[in-house]
């Protein structure tokens, strides 16, 4: 397998502020860091009984074991923003699983 990182991307940290109710009312999200990654792996499926039709896209990239990457942080590749989903720390680098919703159209 190659692991040249090329791939640029964008990683954004979600973070939910509280109102004087103590409840989180919005999600901030501010931008931690540009790093290279490769593309492993992309996997598209469906969602039938959605209208109009949604697909799931689910990719796994891997970036540099000293990343600060953690679950549940925004990824921002080829221009769409995925969801960190599960993170597998590898000998030298890290495999992360990422997903996103894309409209059928938008494909």
């Amino acid at each position: 397998m190659n692991h040249r990182f090329k791939t640029p991307l964008a990683v954004y940290r979600v973070g939910s502020k509280r109102d004087g109710d103590d409840l989180f009312n919005d999600r901030k999200t501010g931008k931690i860091s540009d790093l290279k990654c490769h593309v492993i792996k992309t996997e598209t499926s469906d969602k039938a009984d959605a209208k109009p039709v949604m697909y799931i896209v689910k990719k796994t990239i891997g970036v540099a074991k000293t990343a600060d990457v953690r679950i549940s942080d925004e990824i921002v590749l080829f221009g769409r923003r995925y969801l960190v989903i599960d993170a597998n720390p590898r000998r030298y680098w890290m495999e992360l699983l990422m997903t996103c919703e894309v409209k059928g159209n938008d494909r």
